[in-house]
């Protein structure tokens, strides 16, 4: 994982339809589409936000072709989100380098802090991507990372069910500075009371 600020913290949704849980604040969440490409490609080229993550070799953004060809790839499965009464997404979520053979996946999520936003809208988001991926895409484990010092992204890693499996020390660069980067997995039996605001 990587994310948080802006907090860039997937579902199966595509009508873009209202969901709501709870005491929690109505959302949307559908696959992204051309007119988001742009936004999640700006999002991922912003220091402020790539610099929480790792594309593979060292690459921290994705240009708008690279976005274009995870949005067509069965690897990846990429949502957009935001809340009820606002077009323009406000973060997505993806599950990302799928690997039907062995099941698995690896979570990320990014919210940008400057857009419109509802209680719990980036858990909600979060959990139902995973619901869908453990139900339709069948996997049995999903791996996610957030840096050590990205207390936001742990604390929303760890409120979805995800587990604490490990520390890789000093692999993340940030301005200049090495951090670590705590990895979790989720099994499909690890989630469940999240999707109500829990």
């Amino acid at each position: 994982m990587s994310s948080q600020r802006p907090v860039m913290e997937p579902v199966r949704q595509t009508d873009g339809s209202p969901l709501t849980s709870g005491g929690s604040g109505s959302y949307w969440l559908r696959e992204p589409d051309c007119h988001d490409v742009n936004d999640i490609a700006a999002w991922l080229a912003d220091p402020d936000i790539n610099r929480w993550f790792d594309f593979g070799q060292g690459r921290q953004t994705l240009p708008v072709l690279a976005v274009q060809l995870m949005m067509q790839s069965g690897r990846h499965r990429l949502r957009v989100f935001g809340p009820t009464g606002h077009t323009l997404a406000s973060g997505l979520v993806a599950v990302s380098d799928l690997t039907h053979a062995f099941g698995t996946g690896s979570f990320w999520v990014l919210r940008d802090s400057r857009r419109p936003a509802c209680k719990d809208m980036t858990l909600l988001a979060s959990a139902r991507i995973l619901r869908d991926a453990f139900e339709t895409a069948q996997l049995h484990c999903i791996t996610a990372w957030a840096v050590d010092s990205n207390v936001r992204s742990r604390r929303l890693l760890e409120r979805i069910g995800f587990r604490l499996i490990g520390l890789q020390r000093d692999c993340q660069v940030m301005n200049g500075s090495r951090f670590g980067r705590v990895l979790y997995d989720l099994l499909p039996t690890d989630s469940g009371s999240s999707e109500s605001g829990g």
